[in-house]
């Protein structure tokens, strides 16, 4: 461990004494203390370590794991990992999240909050984008992250095909950083008032990860319109459309809580990805913040929409029940410009149509009437619709 490390550590913390979790890397520490400037992080009951030993020197970092509840051991699970802002605690990230556990719980996932470094040359706890250290968890958080996945997944099980990453301002930053570099690690990733702070030319080609962004014209931290140190959202938006090589001409724009949100969706491309903006205009009768939003859109949470996306948006017919629901007669047959799903029970949820390459094609609300409009672009064909866990066959 670097000197000025060892130093800061000494006579900068309160230690937490508790019991190192090993990894595979690791040489198990118990007791331990946590290498941390956040001394409450240990008073949450998910509170654990990661221990690797570098040249005679114990380094620590630490995590903090949500359980859903009715979690039985050997359940195979999804996890969203979720990385603070500079500065920040993980202890007080579940809180800042607005419920994100309460989700994780209705849904059954994991969620973890790991603990960003102290860094000197920042002063503060800040998240590192891009490879920095090689095979180090303090150097390098990329690393970090793959032995975080591994050590969730040793205590518990992980699904490891449906790992997601979400990250808030710096830790949006280092999300960013993990779909450039890691992307064959996760399923989906989320930014959350961030900035891309990467080279797009050192990303991985091979990899086409899908992204949700939300960032509000208001942000005095990470202007939504960039500065003289961050590229502008649109800008970013742009950057990674031409890396998934997802054409521009497939945006389907929606207005959201009266016009105060822009949802602006684009997929496609080689990998048959896509990308999601939530522009917030407005955020509880102001402009939209640097914050990690709250707020319902068209009467769904951030956190919901993020989880949506994350299971169903980008998933090809390959990955979505075929077994047609018999009990609901779409009509008419063939469809135009509007197709009704023959169940008002649908209305107000969200809806995805995929052509039977698996692509998406659409995505949107079912009106109240259980309804679905503005097709009429769509060639004629056989499509696959999925709403509320439900998949109708639909002809145009």
């Amino acid at each position: 461990m670097p000197r000025f490390l060892r130093f800061f550590l000494c006579f900068s913390l309160v230690p937490c004494f508790v019991q190192a979790q090993g990894i595979p890397l690791s040489q198990n520490v118990s007791p331990a203390f946590s290498d941390s400037t956040c001394s409450i992080n240990c008073e949450d009951p998910g509170y654990r370590l990661i221990s690797q030993v570098v040249a005679g020197e114990t380094i620590t970092r630490e995590y903090i794991v949500h359980v859903p509840s009715g979690y039985q051991e050997g359940d195979n699970l999804p996890l969203v990992i979720v990385y603070h802002g500079f500065g920040g605690c993980a202890y007080y990230m579940s809180d800042e999240t607005g419920g994100l556990n309460d989700v994780a719980d209705e849904e059954g996932f994991f969620v973890a909050y790991p603990q960003a470094a102290y860094r000197p040359a920042k002063e503060d706890t800040y998240w590192e984008p891009g490879f920095n250290g090689g095979e180090s968890i303090y150097e390098d958080d990329i690393y970090f992250t793959e032995q975080l996945i591994g050590h969730i997944d040793e205590e518990f099980s992980v699904d490891l095909s449906r790992v997601y990453a979400s990250g808030y301002s710096n830790g949006g930053m280092l999300t960013y950083s993990l779909a450039c570099l890691r992307g064959d690690l996760f399923s989906g990733v989320c930014v959350m008032s961030g900035a891309l702070l990467d080279e797009m030319d050192a990303c991985d080609p091979s990899q086409s990860v899908p992204m949700i962004i939300f960032h509000g014209i208001g942000d005095f931290v990470l202007p939504y319109n960039g500065d003289e140190y961050y590229a502008s959202v649109p800008d970013v938006v742009s950057l990674w459309l031409d890396h998934f090589q997802i054409p521009t001409s497939t945006l389907n724009s929606a207005e959201l809580n009266g016009g105060n949100v822009i949802h602006d969706s684009y997929h496609g491309g080689p990998s048959n990805t896509c990308l999601s903006l939530y522009t917030v205009m407005e955020e509880y009768g102001s402009p939209g913040d640097h914050v990690w939003f709250s707020q319902d859109m068209d009467g769904v949470s951030p956190n919901v929409g993020m989880w949506e996306f994350f299971t169903g948006e980008c998933v090809g017919v390959n990955g979505i029940s075929l077994e047609v629901n018999d009990g609901c007669s779409p009509f008419p047959v063939p469809f135009e410009d509007q197709l009704f799903l023959g169940n008002p029970g649908f209305g107000s949820a969200t809806y995805f149509m995929y052509n039977v390459q698996g692509a998406l094609v659409r995505a949107g609300r079912v009106r109240a009437d259980g309804s679905v409009h503005g097709l009429g672009d769509l060639p004629s064909g056989c499509y696959f619709l999925r709403t509320s866990g439900t998949t109708l066959k639909v002809v145009k």
